[in-house]
C-alpha cells in the first residue's frame, strides 16, 4: 500500500514546490517597481483573506496571479484583475492613513537637509522639529496600521482600514501576539534598511568597485535590486500571513466579549475560535510596547535617508505602503 501511495505524494510535492517557485518569481519581479508592485500588493491583501477565513476555519478560495478560481470566459484575466483592483484599493487607503506622518517626514527633509543648502540656519529648528513630530504621529497610527490592513483585506470593502470600532476592538483584543508581530517586522525591515546603505558603502564592499564600467555597475545594480525584491516579498508574504492571522484570532476573542455586537456583519462571525476577554491594563501597557517598537523602524527610515535620500523614499515604505523595492 505505501508503496503505491508514495508516487502521487511526490508528486504532489512537487506539484507544490513548483507553485511556490513560480509565485516567488513572480512576486519579486512585480516588486522591481512601483506600477506593477500595484499587482503584487493586491495578492498580499487576498492571501491574507485566505489564511484568516481558514484560520477562522471558514471555507476560502486560494489567490491566483493570473487566473480566476470558477470556469468561464473571465478566468483567464478574473485573477489578475482581483489583484488589481484589491491593489489599488488598499494603495488608497495606505497612502490616506500613512500620509499624516510621511508628509511631514517629508517637509522636515526639506526645511532641514535641503534648507541647510540654501543657507536658512535661522530656520534650522523647523527640520528636527517637524521629524520629531513626524515620528510621534507615526508610532502612534502604527499602534492600529497592521491591523486596519488585515481587515480591509478579509472584509474586502474599499477604505475598510478606516472602520475605527472595528480595527479598535481587533486591537485591544490582539493579545501579545500583535506585538510579537511588530517586533518581526521591524526586525525583517533590517535587511531593506542596509540595501539604502550599499550605494553609499559599494567601494568598500564590492572588490574592484571603482574599477567597474558603467554596464557593470548597472548589472550589478540589478542583481542587488532583485535580490532585495525577493527577500522584500517573501518577508511580506511572511508577515501578512501572520497579521491576518493574530487579526482572525482577534476577532474571535472579541465575538465572546462585550465587542460582539461590533462584529455580527463581519466575514468571521460565522467562524468562531473562542477566546477570553480583553484586559484595559494590558491594552495600553502593549501599546506603549507597540510605541517603543514601532520607534524603531522609524529610526531606520530616518538613517536610510541619510544614506539614500531620494525624497520619494519619504512618502514609501515597502512594509507600510507599496511592495516596492525602489
Amino acid at each position: 500500500m505505501s508503496v503505491e501511495a508514495d508516487p502521487p505524494a511526490r508528486s504532489g510535492v512537487l506539484a507544490g514546490s513548483i507553485g511556490a517557485l513560480r509565485t516567488l518569481i513572480l512576486g519579486s519581479l512585480l516588486c522591481l517597481s512601483a506600477p506593477t508592485s500595484l499587482i503584487a500588493l493586491g495578492w498580499l491583501m487576498r492571501r491574507m483573506r485566505f489564511v484568516a477565513l481558514r484560520r477562522a476555519g471558514l471555507p476560502a478560495e486560494k489567490p491566483g496571479w493570473v487566473l480566476g478560481p470558477t470556469d468561464g470566459p473571465w478566468r483567464l484575466l478574473a485573477g489578475l484583475a482581483a489583484n488589481i483592483r484589491e491593489g489599488l484599493m488598499a494603495a488608497i487607503s495606505l497612502a490616506l492613513a500613512t500620509a499624516p506622518f510621511t508628509v511631514i517626514w517629508l517637509l522636515s527633509w526639506w526645511a532641514g537637509w535641503e534648507n541647510s543648502f540654501s543657507k536658512g540656519y535661522e530656520q534650522a529648528f523647523a527640520g528636527p522639529l517637524l521629524g520629531l513630530v513626524g515620528v510621534a504621529v507615526f508610532c502612534a497610527l502604527m499602534i492600529w496600521l497592521p491591523m486596519a490592513l488585515a481587515h480591509q483585506a478579509v472584509e474586502n470593502r474599499s477604505l475598510a482600514l478606516f472602520e475605527w470600532r472595528k480595527v479598535r476592538s481587533a486591537v485591544r483584543h490582539s493579545g501579545w501576539a500583535y506585538v510579537l508581530l511588530a517586533l518581526a517586522t521591524v526586525t525583517f525591515a533590517l535587511p531593506l534598511f542596509a540595501g539604502r546603505g550599499l550605494v553609499t558603502f559599494a567601494s568598500g564592499i564590492v572588490p574592484g568597485f571603482d574599477d567597474m564600467s558603467a554596464e557593470q555597475a548597472a548589472s550589478l545594480a540589478s542583481a542587488i535590486d532583485l535580490g532585495l525584491a525577493a527577500y522584500l516579498f517573501v518577508a511580506l508574504l511572511i508577515l501578512r500571513s501572520w497579521s491576518a492571522r493574530v487579526y482572525a484570532a482577534s476577532v474571535a476573542r472579541a465575538l465572546d466579549g462585550p465587542d460582539a455586537s461590533v462584529w455580527q456583519d463581519s466575514a468571521l462571525s460565522a467562524g468562531r475560535l473562542g477566546g477570553r476577554r480583553s484586559w484595559s491594563l494590558t491594552h495600553w501597557v502593549r501599546a506603549a510596547a507597540l510605541s517603543i517598537i514601532w520607534f524603531g523602524l522609524a529610526a531606520q527610515i530616518f538613517v536610510g535617508q541619510f544614506l539614500n535620500h531620494d525624497w520619494h523614499l519619504w512618502l514609501t515604505h515597502p512594509f507600510l505602503f507599496l511592495p516596492w523595492a525602489g
